[in-house]
């Protein structure tokens, strides 16, 4: 039998063993206590789905993968070619101008430029050759002529100018190059996160019969805690910051998705007093351009921004069918826009609704209205490397879910003495983002 709460409560007991005719037959009796077995739908409702992005990761071929350790480390080359910003020192009205860049020159990074290479101021589009370099207070101090023999440069061609590296340029019978630059890669890693949440019944409870649905409230708690370990997982994948402890068994923490974004990704903001605009979307995929990452990108949206979002651009880019959508995407509802060789897969992502997990605050420049953000990720295959986002697990602990047998379990020997039965659940995990520079993130800041 079982009690439906706050509608049949038992109320207090009396009469029993005697005859009561001025109330009818159930007044007073255990049957007016309403335990009984109503009729219950089989179903339990749950009211807020789970993990999305974990589900997406998994269809993804190559974003979901194992490793052996709890640190993973990569290298990036970042450019070899440099730009630099000029200030005049000395020259003016000869065929020799002296400038400083603002490129660093210490023992440890000798500078960009070498005597030899031919740059194009962009402000004037005139190109003059590097005739000598040095270094001054702490940055490279070059000397440059141009080609054409000019021998009255002024101060105002270079002075506040930006010049970029287009060439070399010697003359027949040249003793060597310029000299010699040592390109370095940049080294970056992630940890472990280590997650963990147990349940336990006793034996009575066990035993017992609590109506929810046309299960026992015994296995549905055992679903509630699984459900919400897998959204711990998923919680760490976009909100972790990274942490290494210094001891041996310290408790670690994984960067997340978000932290990989603002630290390293194109951004874009707003005021949400105006809302995201056509502008800012255009704004975004242009910066997006220059990453050299893939033409399909995945936009997780709040629910204002995604709304926003779909009014602005209404029907003035092209929507993707779902027969050209990536076949990983289907199924998972996302709304596909190509504008300009790009296609957009924008989907509602609830995990940004989540008040439980990101409480709702007003958009300011330190605090992100998760409602009014849309994060895009860049899942393009990098050869050598595999997906540029990928979820990572320590081999052999995926999803580890594993009993402790209590005085309640069948058979002789058990390996706890409560008085029922216990569980654990485990996994260690990270999230990697190989190249975050094509990750991007739209959102107000006022």
């Amino acid at each position: 039998m079982g009690l439906i709460p706050s509608t049949n409560i038992p109320s207090s007991i009396s009469g029993t063993g005697t005859l009561v005719r001025d109330s009818g037959l159930l007044a007073g009796h255990i049957f007016n206590a309403g335990l009984e077995k109503p009729d219950i739908l089989p179903t339990l409702i749950i009211k807020y789905p789970q993990y999305f992005l974990l589900s997406l990761t998994e269809k993804i071929a190559g974003a979901s993968s194992e490793l052996n350790s709890n640190t993973h480390t990569w290298n990036v080359q970042d450019r070899t070619r440099r730009a630099a910003t000029l200030t005049y020192v000395s020259g003016t009205g000869t065929g020799t101008i002296v400038v400083d860049t603002d490129i660093a020159q210490a023992a440890a990074d000798t500078g960009y430029y070498l005597v030899g290479d031919v740059v194009r101021v962009a402000e004037t589009g005139v190109n003059f050759k590097v005739s000598a370099v040095s270094s001054s207070g702490g940055f490279q101090r070059i000397s440059l002529v141009k080609y054409d023999g000019d021998s009255s440069i002024a101060q105002a061609e270079v002075d506040g100018y930006q010049i970029g590296h287009i060439a070399t340029g010697f003359g027949e019978g040249s003793s060597a190059s310029g000299g010699f630059r040592t390109y370095l890669p940049t080294s970056d890693y992630n940890v472990t996160s280590i997650l963990r949440r147990g349940f336990k019944v006793s034996r009575n409870a066990m035993g017992q019969k609590t109506w929810i649905d046309d299960t026992t409230w015994q296995y549905k708690n055992e679903d509630f805690e699984q459900k919400e370990f897998m959204r711990d997982a998923e919680a760490l994948l976009l909100f972790g910051k990274r942490y290494k402890s210094s001891s041996l068994q310290g408790v670690n923490q994984s960067r997340g998705l978000m932290e990989y974004a603002e630290g390293g990704g194109q951004s874009v903001t707003f005021s949400s007093g105006v809302g995201v605009t056509e502008a800012d979307w255009s704004e975004l995929i242009q910066n997006l351009y220059n990453q050299n990452g893939s033409n399909d990108l995945i936009a997780l949206c709040g629910k204002k921004i995604l709304f926003d979002t779909q009014h602005n651009l209404a029907d003035r880019y092209r929507s993707i069918p779902n027969s050209e959508k990536p076949a990983e995407l289907a199924g998972l509802n996302f709304q596909s826009y190509e504008i300009a060789g790009k296609r957009i897969h924008f989907s509602y992502y609830e995990l940004f609704s989540d008040t439980a997990i990101v409480p709702s605050v007003t958009a300011a420049s330190t605090a992100k209205d998760f409602d009014n953000l849309a994060l895009v990720l860049d899942f393009q295959n990098i050869p050598g490397v595999g997906r540029n986002i990928q979820t990572k697990y320590f081999t052999g602990a995926k999803m580890i879910q594993k009993m402790i047998t209590g005085m309640a379990s069948p058979g002789l020997e058990i390996s706890n003495a409560f008085d029922g039965v216990q569980g654990e659940l485990l996994t260690e995990l990270m999230p990697v983002c190989y190249q975050p520079n094509k990750l991007g993130l739209i959102y107000s800041n006022s």
